[in-house]
């Protein structure tokens, strides 16, 4: 089988999450399909995916295509309907089966069969178009009843429909109509567990577009915490940093209000010092969402939350905001603590460091709780709701792949 697996959104040298994603089920498919991992960036290649991941992409074919702009509606409906299936059509035309990794506008499949991956429905169905604003009301009801149709069409060539989580899944049904099947991302949950620091670990890229991490707000709670039972601990803020001088400026921000003797704010750190730091800390803090308007803008919480299961697989206790994907997560008081103020982040912090009987207790039940979103998982949910084929094992004369 021909499969092509297409990673629609990213700008610049970023490897996420998304990216993780793809190039890791590219991997174990490629081991009994012909698998191309289609994309828009230049910068994104294998080699550059191999610093993030110790996947082998020997049989994975990379196709970085140019990305079209989405064809100017026509007043002819007929001419507009031939566009919008034309839009980026080469991109899914030469396979058996098209896996579409989303948060836009999914152009029509044109393979022999598609699936839809949505990471959060960002693209939001305008209720009118712009060009109909000054036109009589009856040509205005025949125009949304066409984007009805168009929209209508262009989803169902897409057979499988997949969101991360509950979350995303919810508001993939509220924006776009649709219902999805939850598919959660793949997570390497094959960390070591200790030995454990008086350690507070949170991950995050620190940016001030989109969604951000909080970092700001973290550093000044644990500041505050240096009084309590926490005093003696050490907060590690970390997480990716990309040339944009906005984001520059914001961490530069954070590590000024971090002391450098307690409190650690770095970028970049390589894999193998991350999964270090997994491994000793003791506690989680994630906080995305804080303080924003998520019912308005629900991009805005954490879609899922990879950094979260990460730490729970090492034994961190997360101590998480209650918003987006991270209460799907966390079982509260079972195998961490989720929280919606400041106050409590810090409440249910010192409890954990007072009480080693229970900070014991939840790490156990994290590192349980993890598995349930192991990368083995992910494989045989999308292989067995899609039809493709898998096989996870090395194949013969081969070694076994290491998951990094």
């Amino acid at each position: 089988m021909k499969i092509g697996l297409y990673i629609e959104h990213g700008v610049g040298n970023g490897v996420g999450g998304a990216e993780l994603l793809m190039a890791y089920l590219a991997s174990v498919w490629s081991r009994n399909h012909e698998v191309d991992l289609i994309h828009h960036r230049p910068t994104l290649t294998l080699e550059r995916l191999s610093l993030f991941s110790s996947e082998d992409y020997e049989r994975v074919r990379i196709r970085c295509v140019p990305r079209e702009d989405e064809p100017t509606p026509s007043p002819n409906l007929f001419r507009r309907y031939r566009d919008a299936r034309a839009w980026q059509a080469s991109i899914s035309a030469p396979y058996d089966f098209f896996l579409n990794c989303t948060h836009w506008l999914p152009p029509f499949c044109h393979a022999r069969m598609g699936a839809l991956l949505v990471l959060f429905p960002f693209y939001v169905r305008p209720p009118d178009m712009p060009e109909m604003a000054d036109i009589p009301g009856w040509k205005r009801l025949r125009h949304r009843t066409y984007y009805d149709f168009e929209w209508k069409r262009r989803l169902a060539t897409y057979r499988h429909r997949f969101a991360i989580s509950e979350y995303a899944r919810t508001w993939t049904r509220r924006r776009w109509g649709i219902d999805t099947s939850v598919v959660y991302p793949p997570v390497d949950v094959d960390l070591a567990n200790g030995p454990k620091d008086n350690l507070i670990l949170s991950v995050g890229r620190f940016s001030t577009a989109a969604h951000t991490k909080k970092q700001l707000e973290m550093t000044r709670t644990f500041r505050e915490l240096a009084l309590t039972a926490v005093g003696g601990w050490t907060y590690e803020c970390v997480g990716g940093l990309n040339d944009r001088d906005q984001n520059r400026a914001y961490f530069e921000r954070v590590r000024e209000l971090a002391d450098g003797r307690s409190a650690h704010v770095r970028a970049n750190l390589e894999r193998t010092e991350l999964r270090s730091l997994l491994s000793r800390a003791r506690i989680f803090w994630h906080a995305t969402g804080l303080d924003d308007d998520t019912d308005s803008h629900p991009e805005l919480a954490e879609h899922f939350g990879i950094a979260t299961v990460e730490a729970m697989a090492a034994g961190a206790v997360p101590v998480v905001i209650n918003k987006g994907a991270q209460p799907e997560i966390v079982q509260h008081g079972i195998n961490g603590f989720v929280w919606n103020t400041l106050d409590q982040l810090k409440t249910y912090t010192q409890q954990l460091a007072e009480d080693p009987t229970l900070l014991s207790q939840l790490s156990a039940a994290a590192r349980v709780r993890a598995q349930d979103f192991s990368r083995e998982r992910f494989v045989d949910c999308m292989s067995a709701a899609s039809g493709v084929a898998s096989r996870r094992g090395p194949i013969a004369g081969e070694p076994a792949i290491v998951n990094g």
